[in-house]
Protein backbone atom coordinates (compact mmCIF):
# COMPACT_ATOMS: atom_id res chain seq x y z
CA UNK A 1 0.00 0.00 0.00
CA UNK A 2 1.47 3.40 -1.09
CA UNK A 3 1.77 5.70 1.99
CA UNK A 4 -0.79 8.38 2.46
CA UNK A 5 0.40 11.95 2.95
CA UNK A 6 -1.40 14.31 5.21
CA UNK A 7 -0.61 18.11 4.58
CA UNK A 8 -1.04 19.57 7.78
CA UNK A 9 -1.80 23.59 7.39
CA UNK A 10 -1.39 24.03 11.86
CA UNK A 11 0.80 26.89 12.45
CA UNK A 12 1.59 25.97 15.79
CA UNK A 13 3.55 23.35 17.36
CA UNK A 14 0.64 22.02 19.70
CA UNK A 15 -1.88 21.90 16.56
CA UNK A 16 0.88 20.20 14.14
CA UNK A 17 0.47 15.91 13.57
CA UNK A 18 -2.47 15.76 16.35
CA UNK A 19 -5.02 15.04 13.78
CA UNK A 20 -2.72 12.41 11.28
CA UNK A 21 -1.58 11.19 15.08
CA UNK A 22 -5.41 10.40 15.88
CA UNK A 23 -6.05 8.90 11.86
CA UNK A 24 -2.66 6.99 12.37
CA UNK A 25 -4.02 5.25 15.54
CA UNK A 26 -7.57 4.46 14.00
CA UNK A 27 -6.04 2.73 10.86
CA UNK A 28 -3.11 1.08 13.11
CA UNK A 29 -0.80 2.07 10.60
CA UNK A 30 2.52 3.62 11.80
CA UNK A 31 3.20 7.53 11.42
CA UNK A 32 5.98 9.33 10.02
CA UNK A 33 6.46 13.27 10.01
CA UNK A 34 8.48 15.65 8.27
CA UNK A 35 9.85 17.73 10.57
CA UNK A 36 8.22 20.93 10.27
CA UNK A 37 9.29 24.73 11.04
CA UNK A 38 7.52 27.88 13.06
CA UNK A 39 7.71 30.99 13.12
CA UNK A 40 7.02 32.50 16.09
CA UNK A 41 8.00 31.96 19.95
CA UNK A 42 7.89 28.35 20.69
CA UNK A 43 10.70 26.92 22.93
CA UNK A 44 8.45 24.09 23.83
CA UNK A 45 7.92 23.59 19.65
CA UNK A 46 9.80 20.31 19.97
CA UNK A 47 9.88 18.54 22.96
CA UNK A 48 7.31 15.13 22.41
CA UNK A 49 9.40 12.10 23.21
CA UNK A 50 9.35 9.79 20.77
CA UNK A 51 9.96 6.24 21.68
CA UNK A 52 12.84 5.56 19.17
CA UNK A 53 14.79 8.25 21.78
CA UNK A 54 14.74 11.96 20.24
CA UNK A 55 12.31 14.31 20.61
CA UNK A 56 10.03 15.67 17.96
CA UNK A 57 7.32 18.03 17.23
CA UNK A 58 5.09 18.75 20.30
CA UNK A 59 1.87 18.14 18.83
CA UNK A 60 2.66 14.26 18.33
CA UNK A 61 2.10 14.00 21.66
CA UNK A 62 -1.18 11.98 20.86
CA UNK A 63 0.33 9.68 18.65
CA UNK A 64 0.32 5.68 19.42
CA UNK A 65 2.42 4.53 16.33
CA UNK A 66 4.69 7.01 15.82
CA UNK A 67 8.01 6.14 14.27
CA UNK A 68 9.90 8.66 13.19
CA UNK A 69 10.18 12.66 12.61
CA UNK A 70 12.64 13.11 9.99
CA UNK A 71 14.32 16.52 8.17
CA UNK A 72 15.14 14.68 4.60
CA UNK A 73 12.36 13.54 2.43
CA UNK A 74 14.72 10.92 1.08
CA UNK A 75 14.19 9.25 4.60
CA UNK A 76 9.99 8.91 4.60
CA UNK A 77 8.72 5.83 4.10
CA UNK A 78 7.51 4.18 0.41
CA UNK A 79 5.10 2.31 1.61
CA UNK A 80 2.32 1.39 4.95
CA UNK A 81 2.79 4.39 6.46
CA UNK A 82 0.68 7.51 7.43
CA UNK A 83 3.08 10.59 6.26
CA UNK A 84 2.54 14.02 7.87
CA UNK A 85 3.72 17.25 6.81
CA UNK A 86 2.97 20.91 6.70
CA UNK A 87 0.98 22.34 4.30
CA UNK A 88 4.06 24.79 2.99
CA UNK A 89 6.51 21.44 2.54
CA UNK A 90 3.85 20.21 -0.29
CA UNK A 91 6.07 20.60 -3.23
CA UNK A 92 8.81 18.74 -1.21
CA UNK A 93 6.61 15.21 -2.01
CA UNK A 94 5.27 16.60 -5.52
CA UNK A 95 7.26 14.12 -7.06
CA UNK A 96 6.18 10.82 -4.62
CA UNK A 97 2.92 8.65 -5.33
CA UNK A 98 0.38 8.40 -3.04
CA UNK A 99 -2.53 9.31 -1.56
CA UNK A 100 -3.10 13.15 -0.38
CA UNK A 101 -5.45 14.64 2.39
CA UNK A 102 -5.42 17.92 4.04
CA UNK A 103 -5.74 18.89 7.77
CA UNK A 104 -7.23 22.14 8.02
CA UNK A 105 -7.65 24.16 11.42
CA UNK A 106 -10.12 26.59 12.45
CA UNK A 107 -10.36 28.23 15.69
CA UNK A 108 -12.83 25.77 16.73
CA UNK A 109 -12.15 22.43 16.06
CA UNK A 110 -9.43 20.84 13.11
CA UNK A 111 -10.84 18.92 10.15
CA UNK A 112 -9.27 15.72 8.08
CA UNK A 113 -9.95 16.48 4.50
CA UNK A 114 -10.63 14.19 1.45
CA UNK A 115 -11.46 16.89 -0.69
CA UNK A 116 -14.82 17.93 0.72
CA UNK A 117 -15.60 14.68 2.77
CA UNK A 118 -14.30 15.56 6.51
CA UNK A 119 -12.82 11.84 7.63
CA UNK A 120 -12.02 13.16 11.26
CA UNK A 121 -12.72 16.36 13.19
CA UNK A 122 -10.99 17.14 16.94
CA UNK A 123 -12.63 20.03 18.39
CA UNK A 124 -10.35 22.61 20.22
CA UNK A 125 -12.04 23.29 22.76
CA UNK A 126 -11.74 22.96 26.53
CA UNK A 127 -14.26 22.49 29.00
CA UNK A 128 -15.51 25.28 31.13
CA UNK A 129 -15.29 25.69 34.43
CA UNK A 130 -18.65 25.00 36.42
CA UNK A 131 -19.24 26.75 40.51
CA UNK A 132 -17.56 23.83 41.93
CA UNK A 133 -14.12 23.39 39.41
CA UNK A 134 -11.28 22.82 41.27
CA UNK A 135 -8.83 25.37 41.11
CA UNK A 136 -5.17 24.36 39.89
CA UNK A 137 -2.26 26.86 39.31
CA UNK A 138 -0.32 25.63 36.56
CA UNK A 139 3.14 27.33 36.78
CA UNK A 140 4.03 28.21 32.91
CA UNK A 141 2.79 30.81 30.64
CA UNK A 142 -0.64 30.23 29.17
CA UNK A 143 1.20 30.38 25.63
CA UNK A 144 3.46 27.89 25.94
CA UNK A 145 1.08 25.17 27.49
CA UNK A 146 -1.70 26.02 24.66
CA UNK A 147 0.15 26.86 21.86
CA UNK A 148 3.66 24.67 22.04
CA UNK A 149 3.12 21.74 24.27
CA UNK A 150 -0.60 21.09 24.90
CA UNK A 151 0.18 17.51 26.58
CA UNK A 152 -0.11 18.69 30.63
CA UNK A 153 -4.00 20.37 29.87
CA UNK A 154 -4.85 17.20 27.93
CA UNK A 155 -3.78 15.05 30.94
CA UNK A 156 -5.23 17.58 33.55
CA UNK A 157 -8.24 17.59 31.90
CA UNK A 158 -8.41 13.63 31.24
CA UNK A 159 -8.08 12.61 34.57
CA UNK A 160 -10.60 15.72 35.63
CA UNK A 161 -13.59 13.80 33.34
CA UNK A 162 -12.24 10.34 35.10
CA UNK A 163 -13.55 11.74 38.37
CA UNK A 164 -16.29 13.41 36.91
CA UNK A 165 -15.07 17.22 37.98
CA UNK A 166 -14.28 20.63 36.84
CA UNK A 167 -11.24 22.46 36.36
CA UNK A 168 -10.67 26.25 36.17
CA UNK A 169 -6.66 26.58 35.30
CA UNK A 170 -5.10 29.07 35.99
CA UNK A 171 -1.70 29.99 34.13
CA UNK A 172 1.08 31.41 36.58
CA UNK A 173 4.36 32.35 34.89
CA UNK A 174 6.81 31.55 37.63
CA UNK A 175 9.34 34.80 36.12
CA UNK A 176 6.21 37.29 37.04
CA UNK A 177 5.41 35.11 40.44
CA UNK A 178 5.18 38.12 43.58
CA UNK A 179 7.19 37.81 46.20
CA UNK A 180 5.15 36.61 49.10
CA UNK A 181 3.19 34.19 46.51
CA UNK A 182 -0.41 35.60 47.05
CA UNK A 183 -1.14 34.11 43.49
CA UNK A 184 -1.25 30.80 44.96
CA UNK A 185 -4.40 32.08 47.67
CA UNK A 186 -6.64 31.00 44.64
CA UNK A 187 -5.58 28.16 44.31
CA UNK A 188 -6.42 24.50 45.51
CA UNK A 189 -3.05 22.37 43.66
CA UNK A 190 -0.34 23.46 41.43
CA UNK A 191 1.16 22.07 38.77
CA UNK A 192 5.14 22.44 38.22
CA UNK A 193 5.44 21.40 34.49
CA UNK A 194 8.69 20.61 32.52
CA UNK A 195 10.10 22.82 29.96
CA UNK A 196 13.34 24.18 28.44
CA UNK A 197 13.54 27.71 30.18
CA UNK A 198 15.78 27.55 32.79
CA UNK A 199 13.98 30.91 33.97
CA UNK A 200 11.56 29.31 35.26
CA UNK A 201 13.19 27.53 38.07
CA UNK A 202 13.70 30.25 40.52
CA UNK A 203 9.82 30.98 40.51
CA UNK A 204 9.28 26.57 40.43
CA UNK A 205 11.52 26.59 43.54
CA UNK A 206 9.39 29.38 45.38
CA UNK A 207 6.23 27.70 44.76
CA UNK A 208 7.33 23.97 45.83
CA UNK A 209 8.39 25.66 49.10
CA UNK A 210 5.08 27.33 49.63
CA UNK A 211 3.07 24.33 48.75
CA UNK A 212 5.19 22.29 51.20
CA UNK A 213 4.56 24.93 54.10
CA UNK A 214 0.62 25.74 52.68
CA UNK A 215 0.04 22.00 52.55
CA UNK A 216 -0.79 22.28 49.02
CA UNK A 217 -1.37 19.35 47.04
CA UNK A 218 1.73 20.11 44.39
CA UNK A 219 2.54 17.84 41.29
CA UNK A 220 6.47 18.41 39.79
CA UNK A 221 6.93 16.94 36.04
CA UNK A 222 10.71 16.70 34.55
CA UNK A 223 12.46 19.92 35.35
CA UNK A 224 9.59 20.66 37.82
CA UNK A 225 10.29 17.38 39.86
CA UNK A 226 14.13 19.08 39.66
CA UNK A 227 12.88 21.94 41.05
CA UNK A 228 11.04 20.40 44.51
CA UNK A 229 14.22 18.50 45.02
CA UNK A 230 16.11 21.67 45.11
CA UNK A 231 13.41 23.22 47.78
CA UNK A 232 13.84 20.47 49.97
CA UNK A 233 17.22 20.46 49.57
CA UNK A 234 17.45 24.45 50.31
CA UNK A 235 15.66 23.92 53.96
CA UNK A 236 19.27 23.03 55.13
CA UNK A 237 21.06 25.76 55.91
CA UNK A 238 24.03 24.39 54.24
CA UNK A 239 22.23 23.79 51.26
CA UNK A 240 20.33 27.10 51.39
CA UNK A 241 22.06 28.12 48.04
CA UNK A 242 21.44 24.90 46.18
CA UNK A 243 20.65 24.83 42.44
CA UNK A 244 20.84 22.91 39.46
CA UNK A 245 23.87 23.29 37.34
CA UNK A 246 22.29 23.56 34.40
CA UNK A 247 20.40 27.02 35.79
CA UNK A 248 23.85 28.21 37.49
CA UNK A 249 27.08 26.43 36.76
CA UNK A 250 28.93 28.64 39.23
CA UNK A 251 26.81 27.86 42.31
CA UNK A 252 28.26 26.16 45.51
CA UNK A 253 25.93 23.36 45.65
CA UNK A 254 24.70 21.65 42.58
CA UNK A 255 21.40 19.55 43.33
CA UNK A 256 21.33 18.49 39.94
CA UNK A 257 24.58 17.95 37.26
CA UNK A 258 25.16 16.24 34.42
CA UNK A 259 25.57 12.70 33.76
CA UNK A 260 29.36 11.49 33.63
CA UNK A 261 28.88 10.24 30.73
CA UNK A 262 27.34 13.08 28.95
CA UNK A 263 24.54 11.38 27.70
CA UNK A 264 21.10 12.60 26.75
CA UNK A 265 18.62 10.12 28.55
CA UNK A 266 15.44 10.33 26.43
CA UNK A 267 13.30 7.44 25.42
CA UNK A 268 10.40 5.70 27.04
CA UNK A 269 11.61 3.73 29.50
CA UNK A 270 10.61 1.46 32.28
CA UNK A 271 8.92 3.31 35.12
CA UNK A 272 8.32 0.37 38.37
CA UNK A 273 4.21 1.26 38.05
CA UNK A 274 1.69 -1.28 36.85
CA UNK A 275 0.84 -1.85 33.20
CA UNK A 276 0.21 0.39 31.11
CA UNK A 277 1.66 2.88 32.80
CA UNK A 278 5.13 0.42 33.67
CA UNK A 279 6.68 2.98 31.23
CA UNK A 280 7.59 6.89 31.08
CA UNK A 281 9.00 9.31 28.62
CA UNK A 282 12.05 10.83 29.64
CA UNK A 283 14.07 13.76 28.27
CA UNK A 284 16.49 14.97 30.56
CA UNK A 285 20.81 15.34 30.15
CA UNK A 286 20.78 16.10 34.21
CA UNK A 287 20.52 13.85 37.10
CA UNK A 288 19.83 14.82 40.78
CA UNK A 289 23.34 14.83 42.43
CA UNK A 290 23.93 11.40 43.90
CA UNK A 291 26.12 12.73 46.67
CA UNK A 292 22.93 14.74 48.44
CA UNK A 293 20.99 11.92 48.67
CA UNK A 294 21.18 11.79 52.28
CA UNK A 295 20.61 15.68 52.81
CA UNK A 296 17.58 14.97 50.49
CA UNK A 297 16.00 12.05 52.55
CA UNK A 298 16.57 14.17 55.97
CA UNK A 299 14.68 16.95 54.85
CA UNK A 300 11.73 14.00 54.97
CA UNK A 301 11.41 13.52 51.55
CA UNK A 302 11.18 10.02 50.27
CA UNK A 303 12.44 8.52 46.87
CA UNK A 304 9.76 6.03 45.88
CA UNK A 305 11.32 5.40 42.11
CA UNK A 306 14.95 5.21 41.20
CA UNK A 307 16.96 3.64 38.73
CA UNK A 308 20.26 2.50 39.89
CA UNK A 309 21.85 6.64 40.96
CA UNK A 310 18.92 8.01 38.96
CA UNK A 311 16.32 9.61 41.26
CA UNK A 312 13.07 8.70 38.67
CA UNK A 313 10.07 10.37 41.32
CA UNK A 314 10.10 11.73 45.00
CA UNK A 315 7.14 12.45 47.80
CA UNK A 316 6.56 13.72 50.99
CA UNK A 317 4.99 11.54 53.44
CA UNK A 318 2.49 13.13 55.53
CA UNK A 319 1.81 15.91 53.28
CA UNK A 320 -1.53 15.82 51.29
CA UNK A 321 0.37 15.45 47.64
CA UNK A 322 3.75 17.07 47.23
CA UNK A 323 4.95 14.73 44.16
CA UNK A 324 7.61 14.63 41.34
CA UNK A 325 8.86 12.85 39.02
CA UNK A 326 11.71 12.78 36.33
CA UNK A 327 9.85 12.11 33.49
CA UNK A 328 6.85 13.30 31.58
CA UNK A 329 3.69 10.96 32.33
CA UNK A 330 1.42 13.45 30.63
CA UNK A 331 2.88 11.75 27.21
CA UNK A 332 1.05 8.70 28.29
CA UNK A 333 -2.10 10.14 28.93
CA UNK A 334 -5.39 9.59 27.06
CA UNK A 335 -8.52 10.87 26.98
CA UNK A 336 -10.01 7.19 27.95
CA UNK A 337 -7.29 6.07 30.23
CA UNK A 338 -5.92 9.21 32.34
CA UNK A 339 -2.64 8.57 33.67
CA UNK A 340 -2.43 7.49 37.53
CA UNK A 341 -0.44 10.07 38.36
CA UNK A 342 -2.41 13.14 37.12
CA UNK A 343 -5.59 11.44 38.86
CA UNK A 344 -4.22 11.14 42.03
CA UNK A 345 -2.97 14.74 42.82
CA UNK A 346 -6.64 15.82 41.69
CA UNK A 347 -8.26 13.05 44.03
CA UNK A 348 -5.85 15.10 46.53
CA UNK A 349 -6.96 18.24 45.64
CA UNK A 350 -10.44 17.13 46.49
CA UNK A 351 -9.97 16.09 49.96
CA UNK A 352 -10.27 18.43 52.55
CA UNK A 353 -6.91 19.18 54.50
Amino acid sequence: MLPTFILDDAQTPARFGLLASLWANQLALPLWSLRPHFAGDYPDSHQHVAPAGYCVTSGLYRSDTLLHEVSDVAQLPLRDAIVVLSQADAGLIAHLPGERLHCETTPEALRLKKGELTLLEHSLAFPLPDSKALRIGLIAHEHDQREAYPANLDALYAAASSLAVSLDIRFLPPVRLSAELHELNDVEGVVLPGGTSMASVKGQIAVAHAAWRRNIPAFGLCLGMQSMCTAALQRHAEYHEAMLAEVAPDAAVHSFVPFDDGRHRCGLLPFPASAPFNRMHYNHRYRFNPRLLLPLLSSGVRVNAQTDEIVEGIALPGHRFWQGVQGHPELLSRPDAPHPLFTAFLQAVMTPA
